[in-house]
């Protein structure tokens, strides 16, 4: 029987997988993976957990959660694995997006069935101020629209994301002026928001960079000119079916680093995660291969 660290989030998905999780483990049991169960207790405590497990000897380290909890096990991933230990997403949560990237989307039973057929690929992973990434970074509209959405309570899946618009649209509209440099030049211009993305889609369901490939060793770097709350308004249909590509007031670059610099302190995401809240500079790149992936 093969032997996998468990490791799960019990609040991901507003606690889905604290109901799920025994499913879990029945699923891969049967499939012939032996597996206990270890659950998070606080956030940050995956990236400890992860480590831990790799540490002791651990095969495969799989995490069961949403893209948060995979942004925490990457942490405790790259630096600490061995070339062939991988790591496991098992989606559970709000939003899945780097499941999706992987094919699992959110069937946690597909994603059980591919680490009993001990499938493994390599994908990339970034670095943003010394945290490391898997599907993408955010800075400006979209991640304020990430931190808005830690207070909306009432609500589950994709309608999180579309309540935490409206208020962020209400509330929290500004476009700062900022300079970026990536590979083919340099961008200085006021912005509504910049992502560097890893994976095609993020925030549940809008494809924010529709050709991006996630073991291509690039980054693809998206720019919002400073748009006005209506032209928002008029511009997320278009993101949410990725048709946004080529439209008047958004670029679009592939790079392998990027640098971020904003006259207006910014927040920052990485993978839906809130990194930080007033950042100035961002010093971003990517990191091919960095991940060995049991899907």
């Amino acid at each position: 029987m093969k032997r996998v660290a468990l490791i799960v989030n019990p609040c991901a998905g507003r606690g889905a997988a604290a109901r799920l999780a025994p499913q879990v483990v029945e699923q891969l049991r049967a499939k012939g993976v032996d597996c206990a169960p270890r659950a998070t207790r606080a956030p940050g405590e995956a990236t400890a957990l992860v480590a831990e497990a790799l540490r002791a000897g651990a095969d495969c380290v799989a995490v069961a959660g949403g893209d948060g909890t995979v942004n925490e096990a990457v942490n405790g991933y790259i630096g600490v694995a061995r070339e062939e230990q991988a790591l496991a997403c098992i989606p559970i949560g709000s939003g899945n997006d780097f499941a999706k990237m992987l094919g699992t989307a959110a069937d946690w039973r597909l994603a059980c069935e591919r680490i009993a057929e001990g499938r493994r690929r390599r994908v990339d992973a970034g670095l943003c101020n010394g945290r490391y990434f898997a599907n993408g970074i955010g800075a400006g509209f979209d991640a304020q629209v990430a931190l808005e959405a830690k207070s909306v309570r009432w609500l589950r899946g994709n309608a999180i994301y579309g309540a935490a618009l409206a208020r962020t649209l209400l509330l929290r509209h500004s476009t700062p002026r900022a300079r970026l440099a990536h590979d083919s030049g340099t961008i200085e211009r006021n912005v509504t928001l910049v992502a560097a993305a890893n994976g095609a889609c993020y925030g549940g369901a809008f494809r924010i960079a529709p050709q991006a490939d996630i073991a291509d060793g690039l980054l693809d770097l998206v720019v919002a000119d400073a748009l006005s709350r209506v032209g928002i308004l008029g511009l997320v249909p278009h993101v949410l079916r990725g048709t946004h590509v080529g439209r008047r007031g958004v670029t679009m670059h592939r790079t392998r680093r990027l640098t971020l610099e904003s006259e207006a302190p910014l927040v920052v995401h990485a993978d839906g995660e809130i990194i930080e809240r007033a950042a100035r500079r961002l010093s971003i790149e990517v990191l091919p291969g960095a991940l060995l992936i049991a899907a």
